[in-house]
């Protein structure tokens, strides 16, 4: 009797060091939470880009004084700043997972805090600017 092989999935016909990060839930766990922070982020801005000025300050100098003011479509730059950053710290995790998932996972946690982070810097150019 002949054996009819099986297919292959898509999981089985990645790289061994690409796969053990797939199944890994803290990871997926801190990728969904940086992503939906991220999310959080892009709608509070559109919700209030209607709100803000046609020129925004987003850049403050020692003093507490704008030194960088653009349309106010740059404030969008925050968001995808941290998109990037989750990708990168994905491409840069995936890697290293296999001998050394703690550094994984302490990409995973910084993509989250600079997320925050962003949340804090488009909050201060909001209240400035609103305010």
């Amino acid at each position: 009797m002949r054996q009819i092989p099986l297919r292959l999935g898509f999981v089985e016909r990645l790289p061994t060091w690409f796969r053990a990060p797939l199944h890994d839930r803290y990871l997926w766990a801190m990728l969904i939470i940086a992503l939906f922070v991220n999310l959080g982020l892009f709608t509070f801005l559109i919700l209030l880009s209607s709100q803000l000025p046609p020129l925004v300050p987003l850049h403050f100098d020692a003093a507490g004084q704008p030194d960088r003011i653009e349309p106010k479509d740059s404030v969008f730059s925050l968001p995808q700043i941290g998109l990037i950053l989750i990708v990168v710290n994905i491409a840069i995790g995936t890697p290293f997972y296999r001998r050394e998932p703690l550094a994984a996972y302490l990409l995973g946690g910084m993509s989250i805090a600079v997320q925050l982070l962003l949340w804090v810097a488009a909050i201060s150019i909001v209240r400035v600017v609103i305010a």
